[in-house]
């Protein structure tokens, strides 16, 4: 399995774009002016020892050696052992909200981003539940199946956001009964639900799809993101917001009575993600309840292999530096006899 510890210096590749572009110009510009200036046989008795195509490898090098250590500083992990583990914990799946207005800054630096550092903070709280995550708007899948690889839930968690979803709604009965097909059939873990959303748009199946949840054994904990305030639902473009059929701003408001009675009807738990208890309250509770041991295969050991392409950038940088502009004696005298 590979992975990127530091995938975001990956971005770094994106100024390959406008450098390439820039050498292109270069090179255009560099034989217009030499066509100005001579003939290309005139020009070749005139500057003999210019060789005109190193320019290119040297070029080809320099960037084959800044993609080497751009990757080489996301340090490529490759997991190179299985390895059995025995835990005993709880099944939690999480259904995070994804639907636009998600987006709404009246949480900052937004709903969204709020949600997923909380579910991040969670994750690095966990030792031994697995932890599975669901995504929901206006339908719901199934992103991370339950799983201990606590690096994998940050790699999954890492990709959400609100344009995973085209179909706009809060799709919370769809999200419960795909997390209750994802707990194992057989198994007799402790099965907890955190439904993390605004509450906005809420379709009307969600209470029957609780109501079975809590026949299953299912302990449903609710997670309100946003105020009642609310905020208006920022579009792509700066400064734009989502407006209605007369024209007017939508302001997205925090459905807490709804997720409240979602949590009442499944003897769960309703919290605010603003209240800077309900990390500490939520990681209590999944601590207090009757954990059952379970197996499972991981892989145990992530390999850095930084070293080789770094390695690799200095030996192509070694190469241009002793690569000359001029031809060699070689090709000068082969020049001379033709």
């Amino acid at each position: 399995m590979l992975k990127f510890e530091h995938i975001e210096y990956l971005h770094a590749l994106w100024v390959l774009i406008p450098f390439i572009a820039f050498f292109v110009l270069y090179i255009f510009y560099r034989k217009k002016k030499q066509q100005a200036f001579a003939t290309q046989t005139l020009f070749k008795r005139l500057a003999p020892f210019n060789a005109s195509s190193k320019i290119y490898t040297k070029f080809s090098l320099y960037v084959l050696a800044y993609i080497s250590l751009c990757v080489g500083l996301a340090n490529p992990q490759i997991g190179t052992k299985f390895e059995t583990v025995k835990r005993e914990g709880v099944d939690v799946m999480i259904a995070l909200d994804v639907s636009k207005s998600m987006d709404a800054k009246d949480t900052q630096p937004s709903r969204m981003q709020k949600a997923r550092q909380f579910v991040s903070n969670l994750i690095n709280k966990m030792s031994n539940d697995r932890i599975g995550l669901i995504v929901f708007a206006g339908n719901a899948y199934l992103q991370m199946p339950l799983t201990i690889d606590y690096s994998a839930a940050k790699m999954y968690l890492k990709q959400v956001n609100t344009d995973l979803i085209p179909n706009q709604g809060t799709a919370i009965g769809a999200a419960v009964n795909i997390a209750q097909k994802s707990y194992p059939e057989n198994g007799d873990n402790q099965k907890v639900m955190l439904v993390i959303s605004d509450g906005e748009n809420h379709e009307g199946d969600a209470e029957k799809a609780i109501e079975e949840a809590k026949k299953n054994g299912i302990k449903v904990i609710t997670i309100g993101v946003g105020t009642t305030e609310g905020a208006p639902i920022p579009l792509g473009r700066k400064g734009q917001f989502k407006k209605d059929n007369e024209g007017n701003i939508v302001t997205t408001k925090l459905n807490e009575e709804m997720l409240k009675n979602l949590a009442n009807e499944a003897n769960g738990t309703y919290y605010n993600i603003a209240n800077n208890d309900a990390m500490s309250d939520i990681v209590a509770s999944l601590g207090a309840l009757d954990g059952k041991v379970f197996e499972e295969k991981v892989i145990t050991d992530y390999k850095d292999h930084f070293q080789i392409f770094l390695l690799i950038a200095i030996l192509l940088l070694l190469i241009e530096f002793v690569i000359s502009y001029k031809k060699s004696k070689i090709q000068f005298n082969l020049f001379k006899e033709k």
